[in-house]
């Protein structure tokens, strides 16, 4: 596939001009959008302002087919240019879309060249800095497409369309709200008013309302006499008045989840009954 380069850029590149800035449009999952560049001075393009914030990319690489494309940002928290520590940390930069381009910074009308696209991949701090791993379009073929039979459910519970799946479980009567009583850890913390059974929310999902991780969410390894332990620690401190909400956890059985639990075993989305690879392989029995 061909790469067309505007005609005033291009000769921009043929004069070998040293007046060339990187640039990134980060489109976050909660529709924050974000604009910096390389330059020192806020540079307007296409009538977008890219503010400063010592963009650096590196190990960007682009290769021919379907090989998958790799670059690392690295950037320096600044709350005032919405590269927000806490936001890094709890997530919000996560599966993010971006597009990396160069622009002359001289004579921005010239165009744009479009280095890279795709999506913000793992977001790692390092003595103040953060570095978040810029990930191509064709990251999105290495996953599997089509889906292989399973005991246990496929679907992401409450999910309505695929390919999360078509659940179709309403979350709200599921869904509960909280105040913790007290914290043993960042990963352990009991709520006294709680009085749901124990595992009713182990695998389901805990979302921080208030504290110093509000907006952070985690999976709920497990639920026993009022007590939550999280898959991974909070990322912050958790104290005793933390406010959260927390959903019913699904450990994708029939019998138990589905039927028991949600009432939804019309959507059920395993083969809870078909033999085992150990049924599939057994000899054939002989009659005597």
């Amino acid at each position: 596939m061909s790469k067309t380069i505007p005609v005033g850029l291009l000769a921009h590149y043929a004069a070998q001009s040293q007046t060339l800035a990187q640039c990134i449009t980060i489109t976050r999952l909660d529709a924050a959008v974000l604009r910096y560049t390389s330059l020192d001075v806020p540079l307007v393009v296409a009538g977008n302002t890219y503010q400063a914030a010592g963009l650096n990319v590196s190990g960007l690489a682009t290769t021919a087919g379907l090989a998958v494309s790799n670059a690392e940002l690295q950037i320096l928290p600044d709350d005032a240019l919405g590269i927000v520590r806490s936001e890094l940390i709890t997530g919000k930069w996560d599966h993010a879309a971006f597009v990396l381009f160069e622009a002359d910074w001289a004579t921005p009308a010239n165009g744009i060249n479009t280095l890279m696209a795709g999506t913000l991949g793992e977001v790692r701090p390092a003595r103040g800095i953060y570095t978040v791993e810029l990930r191509s379009l064709a990251q999105v073929l290495q996953n599997p497409v089509g889906a292989s039979t399973s005991k246990t459910c496929r679907y992401r519970l409450g999910s309505t369309a695929l390919p999360a799946g078509l659940c179709n479980v309403a979350l709200g009567p599921f869904t509960v709200t909280g105040t913790l009583t007290s914290a043993a850890s960042r990963q352990v913390f009991t709520d006294t008013a709680r009085a749901e059974a124990d595992d009713y929310f182990g695998e389901g999902l805990l979302t921080w309302t208030g504290g110093a991780n509000a907006g952070y969410s985690e999976k709920i390894k497990t639920y026993a006499a009022d007590t939550f332990t999280l898959v991974r620690p909070a990322p912050f401190a958790v104290v005793a008045g933390d406010t959260y909400t927390a959903i019913a956890g699904c450990r994708k059985r029939l019998p138990e989840d589905c039927i028991g639990k949600f009432s939804n075993v019309l959507n059920f989305g395993g083969e809870a009954h078909l033999p085992g690879v150990d049924a599939m392989l057994r000899a054939p029995e002989t009659s005597v």
